[in-house]
């Protein structure tokens, strides 16, 4: 065994002959300590703090008796257990030990067995208590961290939601233009000490993830120039209107792209640089940056060095600099704003990374802070003389290129998506339309309970909005997991869809029974590698690949399961004109949203459609709004922000987050003084897309009809009760190509629920009619 892991016994006894009988016993198991004389005793205790005391009564000196009182009158030394060693074989003897609190009695001579099995069972005791200790000392500290996570984390949102509103209508006041000079001014100090105390909110936030294990880094592609780019500019708005010259020198043999965490490298970096403008009255900010080899590895390690020529930092302050909340001379930096966090995380995020954060200073003459990232490099161009002049000139353009996906279609997969809001079921029909798998949607946790339970369809998997009114999506998660009770429930991939992507969250869903974590808006890589690894099935894909179509009486193979093909360039005539709606429909940025549905225009028409219709019915629901209304207030807005953002109607969507914070707050004053506002973006937005597309939706003329075909009544009942969305959508054109006289309104009643997907809805009242 180990020495160092070995209980420690000392033993205090004055025959030479005791000594060497206990050592041979115990040593084989144990560390042991000899002395002959109590008064040598009690300071080899408190040097060596041995696990248990053997304790002979009789010595000349100091007696046991005596050894014993000091000991356990001594607060360091009061909790080692004694064991007695002795010949005497009085009773008050062993009284007196026992009433000084001793442990125990061990008689001489000694016997072997019974020497081990009584020290045995005290280290046990010994160790039993101490593990305890242990445990329980650990779990204060991590109920502590908890604690204090969980308050940063409240304290950061509750902070957040006024500060959103506070920038938000801020930034919606400077869009006026009868605003005169003076008042903008004050508008944009608002703005940008909004902005500042959002920063500060951010870093306390960053903090308490890191310190809680919360933080994790994404590592992922990046070009380096973009990146170095996208930083200086954010970097010049420190500078304000100091006589700063700011200067980059980039070493050209820095490889174009690298690997790493993109995002934590720009924190790192922004942390650095607003710190040397802070911190710099005139002068120079510097940002050096090179790349060295790593060892014999293929890594690299990127070093970042940022040079002021400003106030400096005295020499006694520098070992403090990476403490928390640690500003260093605070005397002399009363005026300069910050939590003290900036340079803690820094150094946080450097060590997460496996490198390193140096400082070189001299007081009244500036400071050089260096990080040391090791990157991963595949072999490749570096940034090469061009590019460098660019950077160094603040020239540099370079293009965001689009990322074009290229989707495999899995036509044997059939998918459930579950949401509320029936824009974001569109929303997600047509970032998925590309795969060609049958989607079925239904509009509650409910209606998915059902329709895993019943098994009338075998469903793939299952994509569950988080935040759904009666019963959320972890809940339903829960019941389909745990009540069910079929394998098929147990295993079946569940991702949630949720606009509250919060650090931790994504462990918090992992736990709850779902597979992966989709936050809203969606992004399309982001579901493609979700697609990719929940839904495909690649042996299915090889019998679909042996399958053969009939063309023109000719047996081909079909040959689209499981190859890649380019989504997004196919474009069918809309009837609409691009150019038109984009002018018309201002309040929403045409290009991103075009981009989020791969360049698909009719899937994108169809879901601004889809947006004004539901959205209309939705705003009607907001209107009037009171204290007991608060909690579905927030789920209806949630929605609405969801569905705002997904077709990329950033100001509406960023009113709604405003208003949901504050409806879960329970800030009733905040929801009725901005929720009229609101409205009156949504209801704008509603109508710029009806204007656009009013044309399109004219009413032509339609052959007449006295009601509907049964056969097709039937067939639209079975696809709602099956919650096949295509289907219905299929079935609602067949029967939308007439127009009834004799229909009692059924039609128009079953377009507007079809609209709204509310498919139980729609299959109780054709029970009726079919029977």
């Amino acid at each position: 065994m180990d020495s160092s892991k070995r209980n420690k016994i000392l033993i205090i006894d004055d025959e030479k002959l005791n000594h060497a009988i206990l050592d041979n016993i115990l040593n084989h198991e144990y560390t042991v300590l000899l002395t002959a004389n109590g008064a040598t005793a009690l300071k080899m205790v408190e040097e060596n703090m041995p696990d248990i005391i053997l304790l002979d009564i009789v010595m000349p000196d100091v007696d046991g008796f005596d050894v014993l009182t000091e000991l356990k009158s001594n607060e360091k030394t009061k909790n080692i257990p004694v064991i007695i060693i002795t010949g005497l074989t009085s009773i008050e003897n062993e009284e007196r030990a026992l009433a000084l609190d001793a442990v125990d009695f061990i008689h001489k001579p000694f016997n072997p067995s019974i020497v081990k099995a009584r020290i045995h069972h005290q280290i046990q005791i010994v160790n039993h208590v101490r593990a305890f200790e242990h445990y329980t000392q650990t779990q204060s500290d991590k109920s502590t961290m908890e604690e204090k996570s969980k308050f940063f984390a409240r304290m950061s949102h509750e902070m957040r939601t006024p500060l959103n509103a506070v920038i938000g209508l801020a930034e919606l006041t400077l869009e006026a233009e009868e605003l005169n000079e003076g008042t903008r001014e004050n508008v944009e100090n608002i703005c940008n000490a909004g902005e500042s105390l959002l920063g500060i909110v951010n870093d306390i936030l960053d903090f308490s993830k890191m310190e809680s294990g919360k933080l994790k880094l994404v590592p992922a592609e990046y070009e380096f120039p973009g990146m170095i780019s996208s930083v200086i500019t954010q970097s010049v708005m420190w500078k304000d209107e100091k006589p700063i010259e700011l200067a980059l020198n980039i070493d050209e043999n820095i490889p174009y792209n690298l690997t790493g965490d993109e995002l934590r490298i720009k924190q790192i970096l922004n942390n650095l640089l607003s710190n040397a403008f802070k911190y710099t009255k005139s002068g120079t900010v510097e940002l050096i940056v090179k790349s060295e080899a790593k060892g014999d590895t293929d890594d690299i390690l990127l070093v970042m060095s940022v040079k002021d020529s400003g106030i400096g930092i005295k020499k006694e302050f520098i070992e403090f600099l990476f403490n928390d909340y640690a500003q260093a001379d605070v005397t002399s930096n009363r005026n300069i704003v910050g939590t003290g966090l900036g340079l803690p995380i820094t150094k946080m995020i450097a060590d997460m990374m496996g490198g390193t954060i140096e400082v070189e200073s001299e007081y009244g003459k500036g400071s050089v802070f260096t990080v040391k990232l090791p990157q991963k490099y595949k072999s490749g161009n570096v940034l090469g003389k061009k590019i460098v002049k660019e950077l160094n000139n603040f020239q540099y353009r370079g293009k965001r290129r689009k990322k074009i996906l290229s989707r495999i279609c899995l036509p044997y997969a059939r998918v459930l998506v579950v949401d509320d809001v029936a824009t974001n079921l569109d929303v997600a029909k047509g970032m998925m339309k590309p795969y060609e798998m049958q989607i079925d949607c239904a509009t509650s946790g409910q209606q998915a309970i059902d329709a895993i339970k019943n098994e009338k369809v075998k469903y793939n998997a299952i994509f569950m909005d988080h935040m759904m009114p009666e019963m959320d999506g972890i809940e339903a998660a829960r019941i389909i997991r745990e009540e069910i009770g079929t394998e098929y429930a147990k295993n079946i991939p569940i991702i949630v869809f949720t606009a509250n992507a919060v650090a931790g969250n994504e462990e918090m869903f992992l736990s709850k029974g779902f597979q992966a974590f989709v936050s809203k808006p969606v992004d399309i890589m982001s579901l493609d590698a979700v697609i990719m690894q929940w839904v495909r099935d690649e042996e299915l894909e090889k019998s679909f690949a042996n399958r053969q179509l009939n063309v023109d009486g000719k047996l081909i193979n079909d040959k689209r399961s499981g190859k890649d093909r380019r989504s997004g360039t196919k474009e069918r005539r809309t009837g609409c004109d691009r150019r038109n709606a984009a002018n018309k429909i201002k309040s929403v940025k045409f290009n991103k949203g075009l981009e989020r549905f791969s360049g698909d225009w009719e899937t994108y028409v169809q879901v601004l459609q889809s947006f004004s219709i539901n959205t209309a019915a939705l705003i009607e629901t907001i209107r009037e709004v009171g204290g007991e209304t608060l909690p579905s207030y927030a789920i209806t807005v949630h929605g609405m922000k969801s569905s705002c953002r997904s077709i990329c109607a950033e100001d509406a969507g960023n009113q709604a987050e405003a208003l949901e914070h504050a409806a879960k707050a329970g800030d009733l004053s905040f929801v009725t003084a901005n929720n009229q506002a609101f409205i009156n973006t949504v209801s704008k937005l509603v109508n710029e897309i009806n204007s656009v597309f009013a044309n399109k939706n004219e009413k032509k003329e339609k052959p007449k009809k006295d009601k509907p075909y049964k056969e097709a009544l039937f067939e639209l009942k079975t696809a709602c009760e099956d919650y096949n969305a295509s289907k219905v959508d299929e079935i609602m054109s067949q029967i939308d190509a007439f127009e009834y006289t004799a229909d009692d309104d059924l039609v128009s009643w079953l377009k507007e629920n079809a609209a709204q997907m509310n498919f139980l809805e729609i299959a109780e009242k054709l029970a009726g009619v079919c029977a």
